[in-house]
């Protein structure tokens, strides 16, 4: 305990607003960030209570890397694939994200096609017989 008294007051010194070089909002955080810490360490049921706090912690970080050591690796390959589009997914409807070049050549073949609908219904109705 008198460990604790004593940094406290040597730190208490070093980063009170009156008497440091740091800046006055910098000096007073830290200040009173140390006022909390040393609350917190002087009075032994607090102590107690941040001790337990920490080993948990340190557990459940010990029991997490446990956890990622013996996870599969190909299970999570698995569960995160994705499927990559090609010819026989676009052919059966899915993923039909075309690239610039497909999608100017079907907007030719569009008016290609419907040039030759408009000329067949032209020849047909409004061409006078022969």
């Amino acid at each position: 305990m008198e460990e604790i008294k004593a940094a406290y007051r040597r730190l208490s010194k070093e980063y009170h607003p009156d008497t440091t070089s740091l800046p006055l909002k910098v000096a007073s955080d830290k200040f009173m960030r140390l006022r909390e810490i040393y609350h917190v360490l002087s009075d032994e049921e607090t102590r107690r209570f941040y001790d337990w706090t920490l080993a948990q912690e340190a557990a459940s970080r010990k029991a997490e890397k446990l956890k990622m050591k013996l996870e599969d690796p190909y299970k999570q390959d698995v569960e995160n694939w994705e499927s990559v589009p090609d010819m026989v997914d676009r052919l059966g409807g899915k993923n039909m994200d075309l690239g610039d070049q497909a999608t100017a050549a079907l907007g030719f073949d569009i008016v290609v096609i419907i040039f030759s609908i408009c000329s067949i219904i032209f020849a047909l109705y409004f061409k006078e017989p022969y």
